[in-house]
C-alpha cells in the first residue's frame, strides 16, 4: 500500500537530510511511499494541493499540533499526525518512525 507523507519542519533546512534518509530507508524496505516536506508557514498551501496519509512533525514544530489538527479538520483531511521525538530526529532513527506509520 502506498502512502503519502508530509514532513513539517521549522524552516526546511534540516528537512532535506531527514527526507533523504527516510527515502533511503523506505527503498531498503521495498515501500513505495511518497514523501514531501514543507516549512510550517507553507503547510496550508501543501494541504490545499494534496491529501497526505501521514503528517510528521519535527520536534520544534510539535507546538503547532493543535492548529494543524484544526486545519486538517477544516479541510476534511483525515491524516495520521505524529510528532517525531528529539532523539529520533537527532539520530535520524527512521526505523522507529516507520514502525509507527506503517
Amino acid at each position: 500500500m502506498e502512502k503519502s507523507i508530509l514532513f513539517i519542519c521549522e524552516s526546511g533546512i534540516s528537512a532535506s537530510l531527514f527526507v533523504s534518509k527516510m527515502l533511503e530507508s523506505l527503498r531498503e524496505h521495498g515501500l513505495n511511499y511518497d514523501v514531501d516536506y514543507a516549512p510550517v508557514q507553507r503547510v496550508e498551501t501543501k494541504l490545499s494541493q494534496q491529501h497526505y496519509d501521514v503528517i510528521l512533525l519535527a520536534p520544534q514544530i510539535k507546538r503547532y499540533e493543535k492548529e494543524l489538527r484544526s486545519l486538517l479538520e477544516e479541510k476534511s483531511h483525515e491524516s495520521y499526525v505524529s510528532g517525531i521525538q528529539d532523539d529520533e530526529f537527532i539520530t535520524m532513527n527512521i526505523e522507529r518512525i516507520l514502525e509507527r506509520i506503517r
